[in-house]
């Protein structure tokens, strides 16, 4: 098993460096100590131990192991502090399930013990399908770096209707990525990845800056059209997204009021104060604020009050449904109702068919988006996507 002890800059901020290495050092010598005589145990970085265990007769008693080794973890940090823990990740490879060279039982432990890290888990004996997915995001996270540089990063722009009009009001931009050599990478995966990586800043700035440039070649053709972007809970946490907003709307001279944030309801949860700071910051300097996927959180109809925001979007999920299930159906009039109550614009997602246009419109919801009226397309084909349906537009008047 590798034994790798976590926090230990935090560790040496608390009481130094020179009691830090001490510490480290008598936990060394402690786990020397509760070994058995067929046990090895050796050091193999500041920070890090190998330990091998013979005789081991399964896997509940290596876990034991594991847990003596926690226990002396904490009982060694305690002795340098009432409140000092000393927080170790446990990565665990069998003999012979895993391997049998001392070398290759070694890397498969590292590997458990990385996993154990990305997942929060103190044990972790490794797994071959944990591992894949280790090395695909090892390999997902060079490439989406090179897909910035490289241009297979593309937004795609799904229309968004008003109900009393019918015509085209806005769009949401919705990321794709192409990898050449994989295919078509889902956004839940690249986004996730993102948002682990710290990637999700550059992804954000990328997504804010394209959807400007198209704003700005579309300013004669749609002079009052908006589009949304997507931004993530970290990104909510962010200060600096006022300043991507003020950057990419002065180089491609579009107006901030053009530009909406999508923020689902639950990443407004996390931490409300400084989320609603930052969401008040974005208002001020005039683009506009979007709760996504509401209904779909813990959040209450009181809570809409509290949140600095101008539109409302019913998860598609509920309205797909509110034809059929009368449940989904009073979520979609109560969540129009109150919305309205505080003076928000609402918006349904996931839209269909004509019957549930037409029950929307009834309940006085105020912009569609889906599948009936336009799927998601590259900015050349939303372009014309537009245009056809400004032509029929006039021909019909």
């Amino acid at each position: 098993m590798i034994v790798h002890v976590q926090g230990v800059e935090r560790l040496c901020a608390s009481i130094g460096h020179v009691r830090a290495g001490k510490l480290l050092d008598d936990f060394y010598t402690r786990l020397c100590t509760i070994a058995r005589k067929n046990d090895a145990v050796e050091r193999i970085g500041d920070r890090k131990f190998a330990i091998l265990l013979n005789g081991m007769r399964n896997q509940g008693h290596v876990s034991l192991a594991a847990q003596k080794i926690e226990r002396l973890a904490r009982e060694t940090g305690s002795k340098y502090g009432d409140q000092l823990n000393l927080n170790t990740t446990i990565g665990i490879a069998l003999c012979p399930l895993h391997g049998e060279e001392a070398a290759e039982l070694m890397r498969l432990a590292e590997i458990a013990s990385l996993d154990g890290r990305c997942r929060s888990e103190s044990v972790c004996f490794f797994e071959e399908k944990a591992a894949q997915k280790l090395f695909m995001d090892w390999s997902l996270e060079q490439r989406l770096d090179n897909a910035l540089q490289s241009g297979d990063l593309q937004l795609h722009y799904q229309p968004k209707i008003c109900l009393r009009t019918g015509k085209i009001v806005g769009a949401e931009a919705l990321m794709r990525w192409h990898e050449p050599e994989i295919g078509q990478i889902s956004p839940d995966i690249f986004i996730d990845l993102a948002e682990s990586t710290g990637q999700i800043v550059d992804l954000t700035q990328f997504a804010i800056q394209s959807a400007c440039r198209e704003l700005a070649d579309w300013q004669n053709l749609l002079p009052n059209l908006s589009v949304a972007v997507n931004i993530t809970p970290s990104i909510i946490q962010s200060r600096e997204i006022v300043d991507v907003l003020e950057s990419a709307t002065n180089i491609w001279g579009v107006s901030p009021s053009a530009l909406t944030l999508e923020v689902t309801e639950n990443a407004l949860m996390e931490d409300r104060e400084a989320s609603h700071e930052i969401l008040s910051q974005i208002r001020e300097f005039g683009s506009r604020i979007s709760i996504d996927d509401f209904g779909t959180g813990y959040s209450s109809f009181a809570y809409l009050k509290e949140i600095p925001a101008d539109e409302l979007k019913i998860d598609r999920s509920f309205v797909m449904g509110m034809l059929n299930d009368t449940g989904d159906y009073k979520i979609v009039e109560h969540s129009i109702a109150i919305a309205k109550s505080f003076g928000l614009c609402v918006v349904a997602e996931g839209i269909e068919s004509a019957a549930m246009l037409e029950e929307l419109r009834k309940l006085g919801c105020d912009h569609a988006q889906g599948y009936f009226i336009g799927e998601p397309t590259r900015a050349v084909d939303f372009e014309a996507f537009c245009q056809k349906a400004q032509t029929e537009g006039r021909a019909k008047e």
